[in-house]
């Protein structure tokens, strides 16, 4: 919601995602182009019924993902619960106003998840 608070900045904007059904490898949960200047600071994604194996989530940016170590995606390694990942901030990525962010299901080893959802925040510039 606008004027939350995160950390130390004002959450200006956020993409929220869900997916009922259980997911696919390469699917997207949403697809958002950005009003705003800011940062993504935070991804969160969660799953509440377990698929069979490892899951793995992506942001992008105009087509390229945030992470620059595929190993550092947010991975659910089977069952239910919040994704965890070796780097859980990406870095402060820049956004600016017209700004594609897709977030998507990355790769799944064999049944994804289902009733999953993410979101992205981003965070203002003052």
């Amino acid at each position: 919601m606008p004027g939350t608070r995160a950390q130390a900045k004002n959450i200006v904007d956020t993409v929220a995602c869900y997916s009922n059904a259980a997911v696919a490898a390469a699917q997207i949960l949403n697809e958002y182009v950005t009003v705003v200047f800011g940062r993504i600071t935070a991804v969160k994604f969660y799953a509440q019924t377990a698929g069979g194996g490892a899951c793995v989530g992506d942001v992008l940016v105009n087509g390229t993902s945030i992470w620059s170590v595929a190993g550092n995606k947010p991975t659910l390694a089977s069952g239910t619960g919040e994704f965890n990942n070796a780097i859980g901030d990406p870095g402060r990525v820049g956004v600016r106003p017209g700004d594609r962010i897709t977030v998507q299901i990355n790769s799944i080893t064999t049944t994804g998840p289902a009733r999953l959802s993410a979101t992205v925040a981003i965070e203002g510039n003052a």
